[in-house]
């Protein structure tokens, strides 16, 4: 079974805390960000549930995995949206964007047996 090295580490420690906090800072809200984003309460608690799960990837390379796969997937998902929904950019941008969509969701799908097997979905 692999191992997390300590820059993996120290990696994921600063970014778990940093989704956390972005998390926290659109749940609670400031200043008048409940009238520009109606839903922040949902997306600050996504970021922390991004946060912690990313924080947990410290403990085991499954939930590193795990982490992987829910962000490659994410962006996969959005970046297909985009490509298909944003008629306003030129057909270029469109394919690129709807490019690295199906790339990240073929990385994305691939990385479920590492996820099983305990393998680091990074390498």
């Amino acid at each position: 079974m692999a191992r997390l090295s300590f820059i993996d580490r120290i990696g994921l420690t600063l970014a778990g805390s940093a989704l956390v906090t972005v998390g926290w800072v659109i749940r609670e809200g400031v200043a008048d960000i409940a009238a520009r984003m109606p839903w922040h309460h949902e997306i600050g608690t996504t970021f922390m549930a991004i946060g912690v799960l990313t924080l947990l990837a410290n403990i085991s390379v499954r939930a590193k995995s795990l982490v992987i796969i829910i962000i490659t997937g994410g962006w996969a998902a959005a970046a297909i949206w985009a490509a298909i929904t944003m008629d306003e950019l030129i057909i270029l941008q469109r394919g690129l964007i709807g490019l690295t969509g199906v790339f990240s969701a073929i990385f994305a799908l691939t990385s479920i047996p590492k996820l099983v097997t305990g393998e680091d979905a990074a390498d």
